[in-house]
């Protein structure tokens, strides 16, 4: 990544069959929507692109979910004064795994994106 420029990384997620997770912007509001976040430092993500949700039926809810492999995509800017080099940029994967009878607790991942800045 060059100095004082944008880039796009994917996530790709893959969450096992049988299994799903909330979109990010589920309907209702106590449902554990799937969010992305990046820690702060010369590299911020500024944008995130989540794929369309499908629409399944859990008893009589219609919920909003992800499942199967999808990618998640972060539009990141490299400030200007950026220290040139290779750096890490961390950051967290919240989600709610469920089936169709149960949910699990709420867990996240933490993902590791090594960067070199020009």
């Amino acid at each position: 990544m060059k100095r004082g420029s944008t880039a796009v990384q994917t996530l790709v997620v893959d969450v096992l069959s049988g299994f799903h997770v909330n979109n990010d912007h589920p309907r209702d509001e106590f449902l554990i929507p799937l969010t992305l976040k990046w820690d702060g430092g010369p590299i911020k993500a500024t944008g995130f692109h989540f794929p369309k949700p499908e629409e399944i039926q859990v008893g009589a809810d219609h919920l909003l979910v992800f499942t199967g492999k999808f990618d998640v995509k972060t539009d990141f800017a490299v400030d200007a004064n950026a220290p040139v080099g290779s750096t890490t940029i961390t950051g967290k994967l919240r989600y709610q795994a469920c089936s169709n009878q149960m949910c699990f607790r709420p867990a996240s991942l933490e993902i590791k994106l090594p960067v070199t800045v020009e």
